[in-house]
């Protein structure tokens, strides 16, 4: 299996956002005001899996935006087969139930023929699953969505794959030298993990601890992570990205930043800096790595980012005790914009925060790959 290609989108500007005064009476400043140097272990207690059709994107899985591309079905004859080569993580082995959704062409609201296990000769075993495709059907039209299911993972127990095998087929005519009698397609695997909460919890769960503009954070991938079960011994060619959170804790419309990652003599811990002109706010922490079976895993944490403090010394001795003032970013302001760090890796950090949602709801490889332009089949064998 190929490894993917991560495309280097070049990273917009960001310009940013004024900030006005804060003054704060405080008697003496909290502690966690001081949030420094915060250290986030890379030790999920989950990891979702997804495979995701590269072939139906051009080949390559963006983890910016792994729907990103221009969506082309995969090129099969009738009466040909479909071979789907299976990463390493993964078994079909009990791949039994298939079926084969032909888009709705004459715009009746349900698809124009439905196939199943049924209908179609299917072989699974551990790497693969060769299903052969029906003849020509009158009545159907050339697309048609292939979903095999179910499907497991050779990972431990903290790794949890969301069926179905998803793949968008483009049928031709039997003979036709555009696409072969015998396809073969092999998605990639996407993992997906967040702390300090269980991914598939669905919960929203900020870092404990916030982390002061400008100040370091030091990504650790610990001895016990289940990262490490992904083949990623150490973070070299770590990528790591910052990507700002609206209210409800979705990306907001400014573009995310690449962060240069320094990367330990040991390479267990890597380093970033969150920008000295970052507004204070809620922020997604974006960690993406390649594996060594060719995957991708994308690790994210909310991180709740907080300004500097700037003591005001008094002019004068007071004459009684007074409350201490602190003045935070006093007007602070920046119309010059701060410019994207490229950190000369071949792949492009991402916020990948949009595709572990999809994950969290259970929709899988399908809703990742593309938006379904129709209902599901009724009485369907898959989910």
């Amino acid at each position: 299996m190929s490894s993917p290609a991560l495309s280097r989108r070049p990273l917009q500007r960001l310009g940013l956002v004024g900030i006005g005064s804060a003054v704060l009476l405080v008697g003496v400043a909290p502690p966690a005001l001081a949030a420094t140097d915060v250290v986030i272990p890379l030790e999920p207690s989950s990891v979702a899996l997804t495979a995701f059709p590269v072939e139906n994107l051009g080949g390559a899985m963006d983890p910016m935006d792994p729907g990103a591309g221009v969506f082309t079905p995969v090129p099969v004859q009738y009466s040909g087969t479909v071979t789907v080569d299976l990463p390493a993580e993964l078994d079909g082995s009990g791949a039994v139930n298939v079926q084969l959704i032909f888009e709705d062409g004459n715009g009746d609201g349900a698809p124009d023929a439905t196939y199943d296990s049924t209908d179609l000769a299917v072989v699974p075993s551990a790497g693969s699953v060769t299903v052969t495709l029906p003849a020509d059907d009158p009545v159907a039209g050339d697309v048609a969505d292939l979903l095999i299911e179910p499907v497991t993972t050779t990972l431990g127990p903290a790794y949890t794959f969301f069926d179905p095998i998803y793949y968008n087929l483009g049928f031709v005519p039997t003979g036709d030298p555009a696409a072969p009698v015998a396809a073969t397609v092999a998605p990639e695997l996407a993992a997906f993990s967040q702390v300090p909460c269980d991914i598939t919890s669905g919960q929203r769960c900020p870092f404990p601890t916030p982390v002061t503009v400008g100040s370091a954070v030091t990504l650790d991938l610990t001895a016990g992570s289940a990262l490490r079960e992904l083949g990623l011994t150490d973070l070299t060619g770590v990528q790591v990205g910052l990507q700002q959170l609206d209210g409800r804790g979705f990306p907001t419309g400014a573009a995310p930043v690449e962060l240069t990652a320094e990367v330990s003599a040991d390479g267990q811990t890597a380093s970033v800096v969150v920008p000295a002109g970052t507004a204070p706010g809620a922020y997604s922490l974006v960690v993406a790595q390649e594996t060594p079976s060719g995957g991708i895993s994308v690790f994210t944490v909310e991180i709740t980012v907080i300004a500097q403090e700037a003591v005001v010394p008094s002019t004068a001795a007071p004459t009684s005790p007074e409350p201490t003032v602190t003045v935070v970013n006093a007007g602070l302001r920046s119309n010059t914009g701060v410019e994207a760090v490229e950190t000369g890796s071949t792949g492009t950090v991402a916020i990948a925060a949009g595709a572990g949602m999809l994950v969290l709801a259970g929709v899988g490889g399908v809703a990742v790959a593309r938006t379904r332009r129709r209902p599901a089949a009724e009485g369907g064998t898959c989910a």
